[in-house]
């Protein structure tokens, strides 16, 4: 076997594509290569194989990013800090953590052990309240409640695993 280096421009180059809905397989799409130089090598096989094998890299695709979970991620923050800017600690409460924050400190330990807003301001944003559901009428509660957290350390947890799992997810399909 010989192999021989053939200048082959890459909108010249076409493979064939199998589809997994049927249909008539033997449907040839152009497909860009990347190769060095331009170049693509060519292994000319014996002459009883009539087409030439390709070697390179094929990108039937442009790279995509998956910029839902980021916005997701970046959507989730901003809401902790509107429900850290409207529980404003030191002027509810004596003792804040955090004090240097101003009004984004947060509740004290033994309130709030998450690093967070307390109830009370979780429930003014939205947080779900069964009662208030059923018998208020609020069901605009269903949806607020999955956009607050409890504190940093909630927020951090499913910030991590929606960025690891959900951009994972994304490249994978």
């Amino acid at each position: 076997m010989e192999k021989e280096q053939y200048p082959v421009p890459p909108s010249e180059i076409q493979t064939r594509v199998n589809s997994r809905r049927g249909g008539n397989n033997s449907i040839i799409h152009p497909v860009e290569m990347e190769t060095p130089n331009h170049q693509v090598s060519l292994a000319v096989a014996s002459s009883s194989s009539p087409s030439p094998v390709v070697h390179g890299k094929a990108r039937p695709f442009k790279k995509w990013w998956p910029w839902l979970i980021p916005a997701f991620v970046i959507a989730n923050v901003v809401m902790f800090i509107i429900t850290m800017y409207v529980n404003n600690c030191p002027k509810n409460y004596v003792s804040c953590i955090a004090r240097f924050l101003g009004r984004f400190s947060f509740q004290p330990f033994k309130e709030n052990p998450l690093l967070g807003p307390s109830s009370i301001s979780l429930q003014k944003m939205g947080a779900l309240d069964v009662q208030k559901v059923v018998d208020g009428h609020q069901w605009w509660r269903l949806i607020t409640c999955n956009w607050l957290h409890g504190g940093v350390f909630h927020l951090l947890a499913n910030m991590l695993s929606l960025l690891v799992i959900g951009i994972g997810f994304g490249l994978f399909f």
